[in-house]
């Protein structure tokens, strides 16, 4: 598959909505070669969900697979490392409506580097510093019309065609003007940047002669062409009305990606019920689903280049096995039907041996003075008598067909060692070497539930996120707990002030829900207390910097004013499966909280088991609870054991008991296509 200049339009649209357009920006977080010609970038964002981005001379799109390393010997590598981590994505735009995209990077220092991708022939990486000086380049060039490589200045190939997304009326007519003895189809292919399967789909749109003389066309004509071609690259290049992404399958592998079903698919489209053609939610996945299968293609064949090579040797040796046993076989008739005819002219005497021996390519030769029948270059020693000459060469094919047995034997063992080597390479092949990307929200990385009034809580799990917690996500609408109790994380509860502000009652069940959340994950349960005391203040209360000539340990802040007590706190846990976004996820919080949205839970207590053994017992009985219920149960194995442990508060747990939530949130769940009531939105104020 290759990208035309108006698919790349879309792809390069839609990265910089998602990217660049972020208050703060992506930067990027690590970049690893995937092959000898891909790179894969790692984009992290303190409030936002990470993007995958896989930079390669095939393209550049954003993908839900996380991949590894399937080639060695990237060059382009550690240079990218070295000049482009850490730095913010800050610009990307294409060059004209040529495939060449550029991708401009800050430094926090003021460092700037730019990649550039070209995206034709077969295709290119450049890394250059802000005044276009190469440092890196994948495929050094040196062409008649430049020369491109490490110190020497970038420069751009010449423009190919008219800018199909600035072309003018006027420009199209004096196009036509200038055509000589070119048909419509190569006129437009020629004059302007538009690939071969859409300048077919202007042409049928626009109702024109494919084989007319361009030259011949009426105004009228071109205008309609005119239109067409800037109809076509709009709904390409916008993913507007007509945006109906599809993938070509063929022999069971995606192979082509369409932005559009143009007349040409229609027919490819009505397949759709034989599994041939895939609707897609957008362009953007179905060039993902394309261009990562060929590179998870080549990770395999990677893999397996040494179970090919012995494969390929032991198919050789079949083949000479099986061109023996042939000839053997062949030659072992031969004989057969020479012995039987001397057999039968034996009985009439020996007049005729002559003509017999000719007819079976036979002849007598004589060496050292003994006489031999010579068929199928075998000799037999010649007899007395025909009988027993014919009787010579029915032993000599018998014994020629027992050998026979010998390479049938060989010929079994390189068969049943090409099925051994054969089922390897197919284990590899299905094993997967890249694993989707969960696309998570921002707060999943801290603790966090969502309170019975629908209010975002996220808390810190140590030092670090407390801090980062403070730092990073504290707004003035939120309200901040604590516990006093050593080792008490901080919880916030997002845009509660506006919340309680808009409300005609109060939020006290959402306070004593975060309370408890407060002290429960605190040292008071590995500490074994029944109940404790918890505080709230104001955003404006936190202070992130010490007093004068004081210092403040990591993760922790001066509290000023009042502190709201909720005392005498019980020290209760619950831990669930909700989905949210469409695909289940882990929280643990109050029992209130979790019990309203989760599809099923399980009340902790403290003390039994350390938290690894009751991750597990948590783990195994919600996979029991889910039942009948495939897609749940796949789920929930899907979600990794650390993750259960991170889940947990510290110190031991108990499972007391485990819940079915409300059978309707269980039926949502089970249904991927509808929107699921406890798939919730919260008003996080950070966004």
């Amino acid at each position: 598959m290759e990208l035309s200049s108006i698919e790349l339009r879309y792809l390069v649209n839609e990265i910089r909505s998602r990217v660049i357009s972020s208050s703060s920006g992506y930067y990027v977080s690590s970049i690893n070669a995937i092959t000898k010609s891909s790179l894969f970038l790692r984009l992290h964002h303190p409030m936002h969900e990470d993007i995958m981005l896989v930079l390669s001379t095939r393209g550049l799109w954003i993908t839900r697979r996380m991949f590894k390393p399937v080639e060695e010997n990237n060059s382009l590598e550690k240079i990218a490392q070295k000049e482009i981590e850490r730095a913010r994505l800050e610009l990307i735009e294409q060059v004209g409506s040529e495939r060449i995209v550029t991708l401009k990077f800050r430094h926090p220092d003021g460092k700037v580097r730019i990649i550039v991708g070209e995206f034709f022939g077969n295709g290119n990486i450049i890394i250059c510093n802000e005044i276009m000086h190469i440092i890196g380049i994948l495929n050094p060039i040196q062409v008649r019309h430049r020369t491109l490589s490490v110190g020497l200045r970038y420069v751009y190939p010449p423009a190919r065609g008219v800018d199909v997304f600035n072309i003018t009326l006027d420009q199209m007519r004096s196009l036509r003007d200038a055509a000589k003895n070119l048909d419509v189809l190569r006129w437009i292919g020629r004059n302007i940047s538009m690939p071969k399967k859409f300048v077919e789909e202007v042409i049928k749109r626009a109702g024109v002669q494919v084989d007319k003389n361009a030259a011949q066309l009426s105004d009228d004509e071109v205008s309609k062409i005119y239109d067409t071609i800037k109809n076509i690259a709009n709904e390409v290049s916008t993913g507007g009305k007509n945006h109906e992404p599809i993938v070509i399958i063929l022999n069971d592998k995606p192979q082509e990606a369409l932005p559009i079903i143009t007349q040409e698919a229609a027919n490819a489209a009505k397949m759709i019920k034989e599994n041939n053609v895939k609707r897609v939610p957008s362009y953007m996945d179905a060039v993902d689903e394309v261009l990562s299968s060929e590179i998870m293609d080549i990770g395999r064949s990677s893999r397996t280049v040494e179970l090919d090579r012995q494969i390929a040797v032991l198919e050789h040796d079949l083949e000479e096995q099986n061109k023996a046993k042939e000839t053997v076989l062949q030659k072992a008739a031969a004989i057969r039907k020479l012995a039987s005819e001397l057999m039968a002219l034996s009985y009439h005497g020996s007049n005729g041996i002559a003509d017999v021996l000719s007819k079976h390519s036979a002849s007598l030769v004589t060496e050292k003075g003994i006489k031999y029948i010579e068929v199928a270059g075998e000799q037999v020693k010649m007899q007395p008598s025909l009988a027993k000459a014919s009787s010579m060469l029915f032993a000599r094919a018998k014994e020629m067909e027992r050998g026979n047995t010998s390479i049938e034997e060989a010929r079994a063992k390189i068969l049943e060692q090409i099925g051994k080597l054969r089922s390897e390479t197919a284990a590899i092949h299905k094993k997967v070497i890249v694993k989707e990307h969960i696309s998570r929200e921002w707060y999943e990385r801290y603790r966090w539930f969502i309170t019975t009034d629908g209010l975002l809580v996220i808390g810190g799990r140590d030092a670090s996120s407390n801090s980062a917690l403070i730092r990073k996500h504290l707004t003035e609408h939120d309200i901040v707990f604590h516990a006093e109790v050593h080792g008490s994380p901080f919880f916030i509860i997002k845009n509660a002030a506006n919340f309680a502000a808009t409300q005609e009652g109060t939020i006290d069940s959402s306070l004593h829900q975060v309370a408890q959340a407060t002290i429960s994950f605190s040292r008071a349960w590995k500490d074994g207390l029944s109940s404790a005391d918890a505080y709230w203040v104001m955003a404006e209360q936190v202070k992130k910097g010490a007093p004068t000539g004081q210092f403040l340990p990591k993760g922790s802040f001066v509290i000023e004013g009042k502190r709201n007590y909720i005392k005498g706190v019980e020290l209760r846990l619950a831990i669930g499966i909700m989905q949210l976004n469409n695909r289940e996820t882990l929280l643990c919080g109050p029992e209130e909280a979790i019990k309203k949205r989760s599809i099923f839970y399980g009340v902790l207590l403290q003390g039994g088991m350390d938290p690894m053994n009751a991750a597990k017992k948590v783990k195994s009985e919600f996979v029991r609870i889910a039942g009948d219920n495939i897609k749940i149960a796949e789920s929930i194995k899907y979600i990794s054991l650390d993750e259960f442990v991170r889940a947990l508060p510290t110190g031991q747990s108990r499972l007391s008991f485990t819940v079915r939530g409300q059978q309707q949130l269980l039926q949502e769940a089970s249904s991927s296509s509808s929107s699921s009531s406890s798939s919730v939105a919260v008003e996080s104020g950070d966004k």
